[in-house]
């Protein structure tokens, strides 16, 4: 008979249990990511050819390559799917100066570039259409509007702000300037005459010249009203 109690008896080993693959949920995660860039590449197709009006959630899918269903499990209507593109498309541009965090960069050269291309941005067709767009219908989605306001206006002047504040602690601009103010002025200027022409359509496309001679002017404007005292820069 054997002393050994039923507390004490050797219990069998569980087999152990093999780790759960990740690669099941990334590759869902993936296909997902895709499926969401394949929706705003087909709405900003369709948004830029047919409005916002004129667009509509059949001809986003059909051109996306996906079905409604999968497009509604992105998004829940179409004005969310619009402030998305508009984001999307806002942020890439912003996005566009890795230079911005290089505050030692002279503050003309950093200005310059970024003059010519927010005045690429302003003046090509996709730009011009957004901005009638989120215009047009602003007041029937005001969260279209604000997606603009705060992808574009807030955040051009959020990531240049750090750099002006840097170049007036330089000496290269006026010690005394609100960098949020001074950046909006910068980009209000920029976008001066020759986007409202073509907002318009008043006269014909501007040239590559003309452009270049708006981006120099523009930075020009900004340092005479913006820049050290005479006696500082002498």
């Amino acid at each position: 008979m054997s002393d050994q109690s039923p507390a004490m008896a050797i219990q069998p080993r569980e087999p152990a249990t093999e780790a759960v693959p990740e690669s099941a949920p990334s590759a869902r995660a993936e296909r997902g990511e895709q499926k969401y860039a394949q929706v705003l590449a087909g709405a900003r197709e369709v948004f830029l050819a047919s409005g916002f009006e004129g667009a509509s959630v059949d001809d986003i899918a059909r051109t996306a390559g996906i079905s409604k269903a999968t497009l509604y499990r992105h998004f829940p209507d179409k004005a969310a799917l619009f402030s998305a593109v508009v984001t999307q498309e806002c942020k890439r541009q912003a996005d566009h100066h890795p230079e911005l965090a290089c505050l030692a960069m002279p503050i003309g050269e950093l200005l310059l570039g970024i003059a010519r291309d927010s005045l690429e941005f302003m003046l090509s067709p996709f730009g011009q259409s957004i901005y009638r767009i989120t215009v047009a219908e602003s007041e029937r989605f005001p969260h279209i509007g604000e997606s603009f306001y705060q992808s574009r206006f807030l955040r051009n002047r959020h990531r240049l702000a750090p750099a002006l504040a840097a170049a007036a602690a330089r000496g290269e601009l006026s010690a005394g300037i609100d960098p949020d103010y001074a950046a909006t002025v910068f980009f209000a200027i920029c976008g001066a005459d020759l986007f409202h022409r073509r907002l318009f359509a008043v006269g014909p496309e501007p040239g590559a010249e003309e452009r270049e001679t708006q981006a120099r002017r523009t930075v020009e404007t900004f340092l005479r009203a913006f820049g050290p005292p005479a006696a500082a820069r002498d």
